[in-house]
């Protein structure tokens, strides 16, 4: 029986650990890393109510006035200690300025008419408009960033903002990676009669490069099984994860496959997907073991839908599932498939602000080509045509412009 892919993917992510081990890096080196532990707020955001535009705070509690006697002025890094303004009054004052006690609003310079000691206002002010208030954003010892957080450079900027240096972070994941058999052949190298060039390894370790992990090439498996025994079991004692490709179909006959059954637990499953339908995971002492499939397009497609949301859920990340959204077709398609399809495609988004989808050609599994032509992936329901308008869900592929 086929496995659906999203009960495969909640089976799969259910059963991963996340690593434990952190360690605190200064913010510059934390970018992209995953962090360890909540951190909290170190102070009131703002520290103090104050002016969210350049222009004139003003005390009108009715929010009925439109003409205003100037008493001062008031620049960023001032005190507005002591200065209480009264109804009618205001004073000048600058973005990120304290505003004064008895402020009702801020109402931006383009929008005042000033002139002997007066402003005059071109309508009521709205009351609390333009005021950043104090704690606003966030109160002292209120959870400032979340654990599972991937620190881009919004997270790293706003913890500097709080006066933290460093951060707690999860350790990276050590993955390895393998291909294996005589047939294939580094890029650059001849190839001789019944060779291929070595596709699959170089596509998952680029995959891997954009993660945040440290990488291990384990290279190429020779067709010895004493060797690459040998070599599988020396990598699972020293990464978390071990990736392979190929030899995962019933039938095969695999030195991969029959080692790692040998040193772990694997399970075979046929997924309900196209393309990739054989895949297989496991363990073998502290190392997860993920078999894709040897077509580089389903190769593409299970380390996309599959092995990175893993991989995510292992870094510590609290949403590992991959970003999708809608977009209406912009193509028809006759053919019903039973399994789940994910084809290659491009989405754009029209003048109206909408997003349409079309399939590329070429969507054999053994064409790459598609892969760097689409920016997304269409994903095609079992036993379901697709006409022109049709709402399709896409998932934006990293790198390509979309998200």
């Amino acid at each position: 029986m086929l496995l659906d892919y999203y009960d495969a993917r909640r089976q799969l992510l259910a059963s991963l650990p996340a690593v434990s081990d952190s360690q605190v890096l200064p913010l510059t080196q934390a970018v992209g890393q995953v962090l360890a532990a909540d951190v909290t707020a170190s102070y009131d955001t703002p520290q103090f109510d104050n002016s969210a535009m350049d222009g004139y705070a003003i005390a009108d509690p009715q929010a009925e006035r439109l003409q205003f006697s100037l008493v001062g002025r008031i620049a960023a890094g001032d005190s507005a200690e002591g200065v209480q303004l009264q109804p009618g009054q205001a004073v000048r004052i600058f973005t990120g300025a304290p505003v004064p006690a008895g402020t009702s609003a801020v109402v931006p310079q383009e929008e005042i008419e000033a002139g002997d000691g007066q402003i005059t206002l071109q309508r009521p002010a709205r009351a609390g408009q333009h005021i950043r208030y104090r704690a606003e954003e966030y109160a002292a010892g209120s959870q400032l960033l979340a654990a599972g957080t991937r620190l881009d450079a919004a997270a790293i900027g706003l913890a500097a903002s709080q006066g933290h240096a460093s951060l707690p972070v999860l350790r990276p994941l050590r993955v390895t990676v393998f291909s294996s058999g005589d047939e294939l052949r580094e890029p650059g190298q001849p190839l001789g009669p019944g060779q291929i060039y070595d596709a699959n390894r170089f596509q998952m370790l680029a995959w891997l490069a954009g993660m945040q992990v440290e990488l291990v090439d384990g290279g190429a498996l020779p067709d010895d099984a004493q060797v690459t025994s040998e070599r599988l079991e020396a990598a699972a004692q020293q990464s978390d994860v071990i990736l392979t490709s190929g030899g995962v179909s019933v039938g095969e006959e695999d030195h991969v496959r029959n080692a790692l059954q040998r040193i772990g637990r694997i399970e075979f499953w046929k997924l309900a997907i196209k393309p990739g339908k054989p895949f297989a995971w496991g363990q073998s002492g502290r190392a997860q073991i993920f078999m894709l499939p040897g077509n580089p397009v389903a190769t593409f497609v299970t380390f996309f839908m599959l092995v990175a949301p893993a991989l995510r859920r292992m870094q510590g990340l609290s949403r590992p599932d991959p970003v999708s959204f809608r977009a209406t077709s912009s193509f028809e398609r006759s053919k019903r498939e039973p399994r789940r399809e994910f084809l290659r495609g491009v989405a754009s988004i029209g003048p109206d602000g909408q997003w349409s989808v079309r399939a590329l050609q070429g969507q054999s599994s053994a064409m790459l080509s598609a892969c760097v032509a689409a920016n997304v992936l269409i994903e095609i329901l079992p036993d379901t045509p697709v006409a022109v308008g049709d709402t399709l869900t896409v998932y934006p592929l990293p790198g390509k412009g979309v998200l």
